[in-house]
This record gives structure tokens, sequence and C-alpha cells, in this order.
């Protein structure tokens, strides 16, 4: 993505993000906020987040050189719309940075009548390796990366990705579907395994292929990276870019 095409990243995000309620359940009352916010880099190459309910929107671009991330705060309450109005300021987004990475952190408020999400649409650099936790929702990367660690309870994640030799990938579900993409020249062993549901596999030709519907192992190219998947109760898709 050219620097050029940040806007209209951004614009699509938007109408993506205010579309998106899978994950949300319905009262009778809700309001949001939207902020934007950039970290600045240095030398950080590592990007962790760990959200409760909403969807991560992650895409890369070869111009970027810091983060650059679009939020958007909700608040559902059985009570009235200012009621939900009101507790917007309980969510509370922590942004921290070491040497190597960034971290950001929202917590959403326990024991309380109202529902609360926050959605996010990041804009990265290419190359960071990325540990995504999610409790409810969807997680969506387009991006190069070496590592890329997904865990969500119940929802879908998404990834269209180009993935190093030696990466090391790992996505995991307990309710929902993953689906990825990635180039045909990838190298890597690939492990994937369903509790309850199905597997499926768009193209590739694996050395070393066990597979039935709900368990696939194999190696693509020379496998030097790894590639594990895991759903309790879903689908996986593995399907050529």
């Amino acid at each position: 993505m050219k620097a050029s095409n940040i806007y209209l990243f951004f614009t699509l995000l938007f109408i993506f993000i205010t579309g998106c309620k899978n994950s949300f359940i319905s009262k009778q009352y809700e309001t949001s906020k939207s902020e934007s916010q950039v970290i600045a880099l240095s030398t950080q190459t590592d990007f962790t987040i760990e959200n409760t309910n909403g969807n991560i929107i992650i895409s890369s671009s070869d111009t970027a050189k810091n983060i650059y991330c679009n939020i958007t705060k909700k608040v559902k309450s059985g009570v009235s719309k200012d009621d939900a109005q009101a507790h917007l300021p309980d969510i509370s987004i922590n942004t921290s940075k070491t040497g190597t990475g960034i971290k950001i952190k929202i917590d959403h408020p326990k024991n309380d009548d109202r529902n609360y999400q926050t959605d996010f649409g990041i804009l990265m650099p290419d190359n960071f390796n990325y540990n995504l936790n999610l409790g409810n929702g969807k997680i969506s990367v387009n991006s190069s990366t070496r590592n890329l660690i997904v865990n969500i309870g119940n929802g879908k994640a998404d990834a269209d990705v180009v993935l190093a030799d030696k990466c090391n990938m790992s996505m995991s579900i307990g309710n929902g579907s993953i689906d990825l993409k990635i180039p045909e020249s990838t190298n890597a062993a690939v492990n994937a395994i369903v509790g309850n549901g199905s597997i499926s596999n768009e193209g590739f030709r694996f050395e070393d292929l066990q597979s039935s519907s709900r368990k696939l192992q194999g190696k693509l190219g020379s496998g030097t990276g790894s590639i594990v998947l895991s759903v309790g109760n879903g689908s996986i898709n593995v399907s050529k870019q």
C-alpha cells in the first residue's frame, strides 16, 4: 500500500467497522466514539494487542514509518443513551513501549449490565511480528511477517500474509473459523486440527500429507517454517493468494 492510499484505507476501514456488530450483543441504546492514535517507532519490531470484545483489522504498508490506529469505542445500555454515553470513558486503552515491542491493552469493565466493544483499524510498517489476542470478535491481518500469533475465544480470523521462510505462525480459536491465504512458494510445516467441524485445502500440494475432515498435516516447500492452526468448533480453510 502506497502512502497515497492511506486515506482511502482508513475511509474503507471506517465503513467496515461501523457495519460490524457480529460480536456485540444488541441492546436498546448504543453510543460510540472514534479517535485516532499515532505510535512513533524507533527500534520496535514486535506488536502485541489484548482486547476483550471487538474487531482488529491490520494492514501493512511499505511506506509507513509509524503505527496508525483508528479506534472506535462502543457502549450499549439497557437504561438510556445518556447512560451509555456516560460510560464510554470506562473503556481504557493503555499503550506501552519497550526496546523491541509495542503493546496495546484494552480494559473493559467487568460485572456491569452494559456491553462494551472496542474496534481497531491499524496500519503498520511491513515485517512486524504480531501477537494478537481477542475474546470475542474478528481479527484480520494483511501483511508480510515472520511471526504471527492469533488467539480468539469466539469469532473469526482472516490472514492474507506473506511469511518468511523461518516463520512461526500459530492461530487458535475456541469457536469460529480460520481463513488463511498464503503464497504458493511458502516454506513451512503445516499442522491443522479441528475438534468439531471441517478443514479444507485449496490448491496446495503438500509433501508427506496426512489429512482427514478434521486434520491436515504436511510440508510446503522446504518446510523450514511452522504453521499451526487449531479450532475447537468451526472450520479451517487454507488457500493460495
